[in-house]
């Protein structure tokens, strides 16, 4: 009798040796809580790279569709003002030029449109463009945002004296109708990345 009272002792579990397990088993769940966490918040981070890297490829192949059909082609504001077939905005970023190979249909017979890009008070890169044949005065044109979350938008235009951000250059006497040569479009986003493309322009200047 004393035996078995012995043995039944022996092979049961302590007080102590529970609550050490209980412990261990405690650590153990928050540890895999944790790597859980940390592998869902890693997917969500690719999720939205993803997202941003789609959004601003397509970016990328809008702008240069554009500036590859820029036409030496001037506008007519509708406000008594002939604007240049190329010019930005020397205050803030904004670029405005004139566009080919669109549609050719009544309203517009040329296809030629107006394109001008900037950024909003959202942080957005805008694209809005208008029939060459169109007034700013009486039509709002067809916007719409090409990415968001954007900090700054440089083009850098190339002439016979070089790179200068602002078109047309300063102090050097060019035709109304003058297109760069080539720009250089830098995309900077609000969490630092950047990226940038060269796109050969027309020989106009």
């Amino acid at each position: 009798m004393l035996n078995l009272y012995s043995i039944n002792r022996q092979n049961g579990f302590t007080l102590i040796e529970v609550l050490v397990s209980l412990g261990i088993l405690a650590v153990m769940s928050v540890m895999s809580y944790q790597a859980v966490e940390v592998v869902l918040g890693a997917n969500e981070r690719s999720r939205t790279d993803l997202a941003e890297d789609v959004k601003l490829q397509r970016a990328w192949q809008i702008i240069g569709r554009d500036l590859l059909h820029m036409r030496p082609r001037r506008f007519a504001d509708g406000l008594g003002q002939v604007e240049d077939a190329y010019l930005t905005n020397p205050s803030e970023f904004g670029v405005r030029f004139s566009r080919g190979g669109g549609p050719m249909v009544r309203s517009n017979p040329s296809g030629v449109r107006r394109v001008d890009y900037k950024i909003n008070s959202d942080q957005q890169l805008q694209r809005t463009s208008w029939a060459i044949t169109e007034s700013p005065r009486l039509s709002d044109g067809n916007t719409f945002t090409l990415i968001g979350g954007v900090k700054n938008v440089v083009f850098e235009h190339l002439s016979r004296s070089g790179y200068s951000k602002g078109w047309p250059p300063i102090n050097q006497p060019l035709s109304k109708y003058a297109l760069p040569r080539m720009i250089r479009v830098t995309i900077i986003l609000e969490n630092e990345r950047e990226t940038s493309r060269l796109f050969p322009g027309v020989v106009r200047d």
